[in-house]
């Protein structure tokens, strides 16, 4: 073979053998993002928002600590929501382990969720969001800082579900907050083999007096609950799918029971309002189910009572709307109702039950296709 041929192949030999050692040290197995659902934005207060949840598994074989999450638009990597590591700590929650231990870290094949909620920059307008993740990779005593992007995602330009009043007047509080480890937000449940957040945009509507007392005298009696026998109403037209009409209900508060998360909507109702979706109303009273399956409803209409049955601390009355005909099993879908009054808010749960919401500045502002704040208190004017 010629010398010049040889000293030719020994340089791109020399090259290829370059490349693959630069190429693997370059490489290096880390986490997989996705996320499994992404429903249309809802409007709070006057601005557009999105909630949806990432999902994180550790593929590498050392823990990492996560450190910063950036949410940027694909189109110019200009960042949409940015949480540091302070505030990414009551966002995170490791599956399947005990919340006294550090969710920040993952171990090795270890899985865990981020709950995302954050104002869009515009309404209604097609966009890609992708997530840029930052942690620390350990390896004995040596830590290396990682980011990795991943899990791009269109926010649809599609509007949330805009429905009539669920209740008669008020005041009614509007009781949910995303940052409640506990609260219907961060609640999955496993049906069929897939774990599903039902309660994603759940709403708990109790009611109270002008003074912010939702009982009168002796609270323990459920009879004394100022919502408890309230009118319930179809928010929608629509055709019923389910009913549970016979769950007990405990007279007072002091010999209720909780029952298995299988029974914790208590006696409930769903409505199928459109394709694959069914709004579904639970603890109703107990023999004040009004409708039955397969009967067509109009929006407004009648068809039970507001009680206190199924997993609840007291008389109220539970509304979401889902992707399918079944309470646990299912996605939540946002909504809008059509128009309210907002009368105030409760910054400061503490004081819930025990004085005053605080008052908005202009008193009873008209709000039109939104949803009501966290912890607010409204009137419906239907």
């Amino acid at each position: 073979m010629p010398a010049k041929i040889k000293y030719t192949l020994c340089i791109i030999f020399w090259l290829i053998s370059t490349f693959e050692k630069s190429y693997a040290q370059q490489y290096q197995t880390t986490v997989d993002m996705h996320v499994p659902f992404v429903s249309a934005p809802t409007v709070i207060n006057g601005k557009p928002g999105i909630y949806y949840e990432l999902y994180i598994t550790n593929f590498a074989k050392d823990s990492l600590r996560l450190r910063s999450l950036k949410v940027l638009n694909s189109t110019d990597s200009s960042a949409t929501f940015n949480v540091d590591e302070i505030h990414l700590k009551g966002r995170m929650r490791r599956v399947g382990v005990s919340s006294k231990e550090d969710n920040m870290i993952l171990p090795p094949g270890s899985f865990g969720v981020i709950y995302l909620e954050f104002n869009l920059p515009f309404s209604n307008t097609g966009m890609h969001l992708v997530h840029q993740l930052g942690f620390d990779l350990f390896n004995g005593n040596k830590k290396t800082p990682v980011l990795v992007k991943g899990a791009l995602i269109e926010i649809l330009p599609k509007a949330p579900l805009i429905i009539g009043s669920p209740l008669h007047g008020g005041p009614w509080a509007a009781i949910y907050e995303p940052s409640w480890s506990t609260g219907h937000r961060r609640v999955f449940y496993t049906v069929n083999g897939t774990a599903r957040l039902p309660g994603r945009f759940a709403i708990d509507f109790i009611k109270l007096d002008n003074n912010g007392r939702y009982a009168a005298n002796n609270e323990d009696s459920i009879r004394n609950w100022h919502g408890y026998g309230n009118d319930v109403l179809a928010v929608c037209d629509g055709v019923i799918a389910s009913v549970k009409n016979d769950f007990p209900e405990s007279e007072t508060i002091s010999s209720y029971k909780s029952p298995s998360p299988e029974n914790a909507t208590g006696n409930y109702i769903s409505i199928k309002i459109g394709t694959n979706q069914f709004v579904f109303y639970e603890h109703l009273k107990p023999g004040s189910i009004k409708v039955k399956p397969g009967q067509k409803v109009k929006k407004g209409e009648v068809i039970a009572s507001l009680g206190f049955t199924g997993q609840t601390t007291g008389p109220h009355l539970h509304l979401h709307i889902a992707t399918e005909n079944s309470p646990l099993g299912a996605e939540g879908l946002p909504f809008e109702f059509e128009h309210f009054k907002l009368l105030g808010s409760y910054p400061d749960l503490n004081t819930f039950g025990k004085k005053l919401w605080i008052p908005v500045k202009s008193a009873q502002a008209s709000i039109t296709q939104e949803r009501p704040g966290p912890n607010s208190v409204i009137a419906f004017d239907n």
